[in-house]
């Protein structure tokens, strides 16, 4: 039985890892801002900080040890900062939930140009260690953030890989896909789209890219947590997936037929479909495989996530 303290854990699939934390008998401590209602009762310990706030997290894990630290909202490289210093020596593993949009080639900042990434990204394209972190830029101005999601995301893996006094592992997780509590509302996008027979948009020849199942993913950071592995990791399904495949699936579980209309410019199109790419973007998954975590493949499960979301009509939100 370990400690292990996740930061966030209340929406999508930070839910689904506290429970398998707590089925496979762990201890686990939530930290966040206690406004989201969570459905694990006394089976949790909760501690609060507002991570916007400088110090909160600070003061709320003060004195506090743990065997493992799940950062869920670490976006920048002020929150991956701070963390290091709430936490010190006193967590015996960081990993951080990071993202298949540090390789996105069109939003560095630091580095010109770009690295020349392959169509399925592998990890030592991105060496954090190579890389760059600025804690003055506005990165609490209003949609300042939104705007420069991947290089938050990039500036933070190097700020914790820099900083941290224990091991680190950063999760590169991608396009993650749920039947129930999907906030994106990416896979909801195409079912509703499909079923009032409205069009859905893709790019002209439009490029695969790289998707995980929620229970996967979170199984790989509860995974992450105990293990020895530390680097950057990505996390995704070892085949990928366009925006056909996901009408496919779509249609298989409706019953109706997608109307996919390919454009040479579709940026702004309300009906585009957030799983169309003007090229191809994903991610190798070699290295989990190689250190013992493998990914079941997309063309597995994507028809059974699709059924099942249509059967919920999950609703979707902004929020995480």
């Amino acid at each position: 039985m370990s400690d292990i303290c996740v930061i966030g854990g209340t929406r999508f699939f930070g839910k689904v890892l506290v429970q398998q934390l707590l089925d496979d008998g762990h201890r686990v401590t939530l930290v966040n801002r206690g406004q989201t209602p969570d459905p694990f009762g006394n089976a949790v310990r909760r501690l609060r900080a507002d991570l916007n706030v400088p110090g909160e997290l600070t003061a709320a894990v003060a004195g506090e040890r743990f065997d493992a630290v799940v950062h869920q909202m670490c976006y920048t490289p002020i929150a991956a900062v701070e963390a290091c210093e709430a936490f010190g020596e006193r967590a015996g593993k960081f990993v951080m939930t990071s993202t298949i949009e540090v390789y996105n080639k069109d939003t560095f900042r630091w580095r010109f140009p770009a690295p020349p990434f392959s169509a399925r990204a592998r990890e030592e394209e991105l060496d954090p260690a190579e890389y760059d972190f600025d804690t003055t830029l506005p990165w609490s101005a209003p949609g300042y953030l939104d705007a420069h999601y991947g290089e938050g995301k990039r500036q933070a893996e190097t700020a914790l890989t820099r900083c941290a006094k224990v091991p680190v592992l950063l999760a590169r997780v991608a396009h993650v896909l749920a039947a129930d509590g999907d906030f994106t509302g990416r896979l909801q996008f195409h079912l509703d789209r499909v079923t009032a027979g409205q069009p859905v948009v893709a790019h002209t020849a439009p490029g695969r890219t790289s998707l995980v199942r929620a229970e996967e993913a979170a199984g790989f950071l509860a995974w992450a947590a105990l293990s020895d592995a530390t680097g950057a990791v990505n996390v995704a399904s070892p085949d990928t997936a366009d925006v056909y495949d996901v009408c496919a699936a779509v249609e298989s579980a409706t019953g109706l037929t997608a109307d996919v209309i390919e454009k040479e410019d579709p940026s702004g199109d309300p009906d585009l479909s957030p799983f169309s790419c003007p090229s191809d973007f994903g991610m190798a998954s070699d290295r989990a495989a190689a250190l013992g975590y493998r990914f079941t493949p997309i063309a597995q499960w994507l028809p059974t996530v699709a059924r099942n979301a249509g059967r919920t009509g999950t609703p979707h939100s902004k929020e995480q």
